[in-house]
């Protein structure tokens, strides 16, 4: 779990490197986790932005010579078991690539203006992901 500013800061050069948002990236009630080869590399990353029993998913990401590796299905797990411990109720997530997978781990198609006001007003949703990203969620069962 990312806990320090140097370990976030090799995170959002993560980020960048796989062209995903970072400067929004940030501690402050989120958790972030990283994947990391024997050689401490970064391979993978993903995050949760909690807003009470709901959260989002985001910032995940596999460096690309780690795809089809599995790698994508772990770390989605791993967030969804830690989202379940800390009893969050429902993940949503926004993706312009990565539908079909988030489908496959059992993500519904929903409305933007279905996802509760607080991650609505995210950076997420106001001003990192454009309007025609697909909106997502997941239902836990705890």
């Amino acid at each position: 779990m990312i806990q320090d500013q140097v370990a976030l800061e090799k995170l959002q050069q993560f980020l960048k490197t796989n062209k995903l948002p970072f400067q929004d990236v940030k501690l402050e009630g989120s958790l972030y986790f990283t994947y990391q080869d024997e050689d401490n590399n970064i391979i993978g990353s993903g995050g949760l932005e909690v807003y009470g029993k709901n959260a989002l998913l985001r910032s995940l990401a596999v460096d690309e010579i780690h795809r089809h590796q599995q790698v994508g299905i772990r770390m989605v797990n791993d967030l969804m078991e830690k989202a379940k411990h800390l009893k969050i109720e429902n993940l949503f997530l926004l993706t312009e690539t990565a539908r079909t997978f988030f489908e496959k781990k059992g993500f519904q198609d929903i409305e933007r203006t279905e996802v509760p006001e607080p991650l609505r007003n995210s950076s997420e949703f106001t001003s990192v992901c454009p309007s025609s990203a697909t909106c997502m969620m997941y239902k836990l069962s705890l």
